[in-house]
């Protein structure tokens, strides 16, 4: 009697199944299974599982490549990071991966307590070059960690290198995409500007762009014409160029030359004239001025130039009025002293009636205060003496106390730079170090078979490093600094240096993160619907993949999605992003990285999905066949919820169903 039309087994059979068949398949999967990886957590955080049992775990569900994500924050003296993993547990990982023919791809930093490699310090408001170096030093034993447990990979950093606004950042003022974002309606108008005291890394008082400032409006030259400078040097002035009293040319870039501006009279309100400058008249202010003289001023470090050179003004000022007679005053005292001296000697010798007498006549106590009541003269230029003393006292506590304020402003408008500029040029330091540190891993530990590289993820819109281009260029400056650092310090060849830093300074690209644009990705028009703006947002998506890829600057890739704007960590697929379609054109133009899946967030719905959905989104192959054949090959509704993703029934059973403990097997497993 026959059961089945396929051929009949018995469990003494050595081969109880068939093999899978595979399914006819017109193109290839756009990522193998094999070359898919998802993030374990370096700790558990519904199971409490630690490094070793997380990344077994991973390999128990099927992942070959995986990306280790340290969730300890490095300020805290106790926990994981590298610091908390010896030799054996090293050995471990590295058995653990050899044996079951699986890769780990790398580590990411703890983003909890580390967002950048400039030293911002968000919750200080400051750039801490103490915050900096411990920043790097952690790094610098995460790579020592990768190429320990690992052979090679990479180390990313979570890229918010510090605040800045998006209305007026370089990529949104020109390019196809210029004007497209915003990080709220009307930013323009009410953006802030930071700027950062290079001394103490103190971030100042931002600027803002609704408040407007105010400046003497000073003589200025109306037509261009040939003249002189202050120093008699002939030039030609320019129609709006400050000019003194008698016409010559002012040097705005000298300090004390700005005391010989004229400040124009107001006749009608008895005062001098003043004037707003808004924030669009110092963008332009700040662009014909760097043209002119050579300059490099951001508008943020031209208004605070602007802001303290009225209270520079002011100081140089008020010590000026007062020491305007300070020279001839010091001779006074001087001569007022001398004749005490000669006088006391006169009253000796001469009648009182002749001492007035020959008083008036002396030259110096010309002009002294003569009292009605009889004095003797020397007691008068006591009285002289005194009085000036006092007011050269004053002189010296006002005048010395401004000039000493004024040289601080001047100092101050010397050391208060861009925020933007000063972090930038941090974290580009940082980022070539590490990779210093990188290539030397790759040369010197025993354990690397590849190249491990450091570098950025692309953060999130709030912070410079979320905007692809930043990603590109601080990956590209870094890179650059790195080849200059090998020049000059270790005799490299311009080529080889090059080559060098591209091969460890890669960057991580987060496919979610570069979603998050969505939320500030302006409509067309009041009246155009999210699906015309979702489309249109995904051709700017999948221009910015393409600028990455052609500057070569992804070494992995999170590929992750999400239902919106907001951060999300779907897996693939499941969310309105094109990530799929993403990594396809990065694969078909030459990139080799990993591509890892931290949708995690679905894990509650299935335990696997991060893995099971990567999968199904990228088109990976996958078989089904237990026993009898099926009669056509599996697909993946049919082996969905059969074993991958399957969500397990309880295991026991409970209530009047559980037997009593004296039905148990000889062996003495339960029931359940």
């Amino acid at each position: 009697m026959q059961f089945t039309s396929g051929p009949y087994y018995t469990p003494m059979d050595r081969e109880s199944r068939e093999p899978p068949r595979e399914e006819p398949r017109l193109e290839k999967p756009i990522v193998p299974i094999n070359e898919l990886g998802v993030t374990v957590p370096e700790k558990h955080p519904v199971t409490g599982g630690h490094i070793i049992q997380n990344v077994d775990a991973a390999i128990r569900e099927g992942a070959s490549k995986m990306q280790i994500v340290f969730s300890t924050p490095h300020t805290s003296p106790m926990g994981g990071r590298p610091k908390a993993y010896g030799k054996d547990v090293r050995e471990s990982l590295r058995e653990l991966t050899r044996a079951n023919d699986v890769m780990i791809e790398g580590v990411e930093m703890p983003t909890s307590s580390m967002s950048n490699l400039s030293g911002f310090d968000p919750q200080r408001g400051n750039i801490s070059e103490q915050k900096r170096h411990e920043d790097l030093k952690e790094v610098k034993d995460a790579i020592k960690f990768v190429g320990d447990i690992a052979g090679g990979g990479g180390v990313d950093v979570w890229s918010q290198e510090f605040m800045r606004g998006i209305t007026d950042a370089p990529w949104n003022k020109k390019g196809k995409w210029a004007g497209h974002f915003e990080a709220y309606e009307d930013e323009d108008k009410y953006a802030t500007e930071y700027l950062v005291d290079k001394r103490t890394g103190q971030i100042q008082e931002g600027i803002r762009h609704s408040s407007d400032i105010f400046e003497p409006v000073f003589k200025m030259a109306e037509k261009d014409e040939m003249g002189t400078d202050r120093k008699g040097n002939p030039r030609l002035i320019k129609a709006g160029e400050w000019v003194d009293i008698d016409g010559k040319w002012i040097d705005p870039t000298d300090r004390e030359e700005l005391l010989h501006r004229v400040p124009e009279w107001d006749d009608k309100n008895q005062k001098f004239k003043s004037q707003m400058v808004s924030w669009p008249n110092i963008v332009e202010r700040t662009k014909t001025f760097n043209e002119r003289y050579g300059t490099t001023y951001d508008p943020a470090e031209y208004a605070f130039q602007l802001h303290l050179e009225n209270k520079w003004l002011q100081a140089r000022g008020h010590s000026l009025y007062y020491t305007r007679e300070y020279e001839n005053d010091i001779k006074r005292l001087s001569a007022f002293k001398d004749a005490l001296v000669r006088w006391k000697d006169i009253e000796k010798s001469v009648p009182k009636d002749e001492q007035w007498r020959l008083l008036k006549t002396d030259p110096a106590t010309e002009g002294m205060y003569m009292p009605t009541e009889y004095k003797k003269p020397t007691e008068l230029i006591q009285d002289a003496i005194d009085r000036m003393t006092h007011s050269l006292k004053h002189v010296h506590e006002a005048s010395a106390a401004s000039d000493a304020q004024a040289d601080e402003l001047e100092r101050t408008m010397k050391e208060v730079v861009s925020l933007k500029h000063f972090a930038k040029e941090k974290a580009v330091e940082s980022y070539a170090e590490a990779g210093i540190t990188a290539m030397d891993e790759t040369k010197h530990n025993p354990h690397v078979e590849r190249p491990i590289h450091v570098g950025p993820e692309i953060g999130w819109p709030t912070g410079y490093g979320g905007h692809p281009e930043e990603f590109i260029e601080l990956i590209k400056l870094s890179r650059k600094k790195m080849a200059e650092r090998l020049v000059k310090e270790q005799n490299y060849s311009r080529d080889e240096a090059k080559t060098l830093s591209e091969r460890h300074i890669q960057g991580c690209f987060d496919t979610s993160h570069a979603g998050m644009w969505l939320q500030h990705f302006k409509k067309e028009h009041p009246r155009e619907s999210e699906e015309h703006r979702l489309a249109r947002f995904k051709n700017w998506y999948m221009d910015m993949v393409k600028r990455m890829q052609d500057e070569k600057v992804i070494g992995s890739i999170q590929a992750v999605d999400s239902a919106s704007g907001a951060h999300g960590h779907l897996p693939p697929g499941q969310g309105i992003f094109p990530v799929v379609e993403a990594v396809e054109y990065l694969k078909q133009h030459g990139f080799t990285g990993a591509v890892i899946s931290e949708g995690h967030e679905e894990e509650q719905f299935g335990k696997g999905r991060i893995l099971l959905q990567t999968w199904r989104a990228f088109g990976a192959e996958i078989a089904d066949s237990y026993f009898a054949p099926p009669a056509a090959a599996a697909r993946w509704s049919d082996v969905s919820e059969a074993y991958f993703g399957h969500v397990n029934p309880p295991p026991y059973v409970v209530g009047a169903y559980r037997p009593t403990d004296d039905w148990v097997f000889w062996s003495g497993v339960p029931l359940e």
